[in-house]
């Protein structure tokens, strides 16, 4: 063999030798291991698949990946740099990993479980973004009218432009025509002018112009000109803002859950082991009782019977309401138009007596 060959195979296995050093020494920067398990709790399976990171032999899931499985994850669990919570840290849990069979069998008390939701709650969020397009429109209203002693024309007209950036409204009260009766010679009044911008995600309108006040059930409300702000749930109308009764409760084995309120059945469903939480019941608005009794397989019943008041005066926990308005009061709102119509029903009304 020549130099020129020995040379160039010391070189090339100088190079393999260099590259399998670079590869060891990359390979615990990789021990963390991406695993999809079928997830079995308290000996139930889940039927759902979760996202696991397996670390130096330590188990690893995003806290929201955990709340989707079931698995209540504690404020006081602290995240890694990687945000990822590491399952021995969850109190009173304890898992399994099968590599054969790629199953984690989790064992949980009951307060280490979410409370699956049971009934319209359990249903996909279907709420979709609110949009606004931009255009201009006309509503009006005239009417003609012919008398002895001369005619009268009237129209109401209300424009609107609306666009994402809020929505421009005006009022327009015109008259023409010859009215001797007539205890006033405008020929327009304008009635409300306002902008209003609607905070959907944040349930809060915001006005400029003319509106009327917000007020308490014991108070009066005004019209007035200038700018408010003010909480609005219409804005939301699936939102339900007065407190519901909710019905909690957990099971060791499959079940079945009736829900009476006021002995009428609004709900019957099948329930898995663990917690579970039944919210927002139809209910009516008063006083009232409901009734929640759990069916086994075989045959045991628990009945459990919870008094409630219901009141759409009530704020559900959480919410609140409030309106804030600085102007002045708007006197004499549309007043001389509504003179105008009374005296021609006095007249009318004195014409049809003579008639008759």
């Amino acid at each position: 063999m020549r130099r020129d060959d020995r040379f160039g195979i010391a070189v090339l296995r100088l190079v393999v030798e260099l590259l399998c050093v670079l590869v060891l020494m990359d390979t615990p920067a990789r021990a963390s291991d991406l695993l999809l398990l079928e997830v079995i709790v308290n000996n139930y399976p889940t039927g759902k698949i979760g996202e696991f990171t397996l670390r130096d032999g330590a188990l690893f899931a995003s806290p929201g990946e955990l709340r989707e499985l079931g698995i209540r994850v504690p404020d006081s669990v602290q995240e890694n740099h990687d945000k990822l919570v590491p399952l021995s840290a969850l109190p009173g849990v304890t898992a399994r990993l099968d590599k054969a069979t790629q199953t984690l069998d989790v064992t949980a008390p009951t307060g280490g479980l979410l409370p699956a939701l049971v009934g319209a709650a359990t249903a996909v969020d279907n709420s979709v973004p609110v949009e606004s397009g931009k255009g201009v429109t006309l509503d009006y209203d005239i009417v003609d009218t012919y008398f002895s002693g001369g005619n009268l024309a009237s129209g109401l007209f209300n424009a609107r432009a609306f666009s994402p950036w809020g929505v421009l409204s005006s009022g327009l009260i015109t008259r023409a025509g010859q009215v001797p009766f007539s205890q006033t010679t405008e020929p327009a009044i304008r009635l409300d002018t306002t902008y209003t911008y609607s905070d959907v995600d944040k349930l809060r309108r915001y006005r400029l112009g003319d509106f009327i006040s917000g007020g308490l059930a014991w108070t009066r409300p005004v019209r007035i000109g200038g700018a408010q702000i003010a909480r609005d749930f219409s804005l939301r109308p699936d939102l339900v803002t007065f407190p519901v009764p909710v019905v909690a409760g957990s099971v060791a084995v499959p079940s079945s859950v009736d829900v009476l309120v006021n002995n009428v059945r609004v709900l019957s469903r099948e329930v898995q082991p663990g917690p579970f939480q039944i919210p927002q019941l139809p209910v009516v608005t008063g006083a009232g009782v409901v009734t929640m009794t759990v069916y086994n397989a075989l045959g045991r019943q628990v009945t459990t019977t919870l008094p409630f008041y219901a009141s759409s005066a009530l704020l559900a926990e959480g919410l609140q309401s409030y309106s804030a308005e600085i102007g002045s009061v708007r006197r004499d709102w549309a007043l001389s138009v509504m003179i105008t119509v009374h005296s021609s029903v006095r007249r009318h009304a004195a014409a049809a007596c003579r008639v008759l």
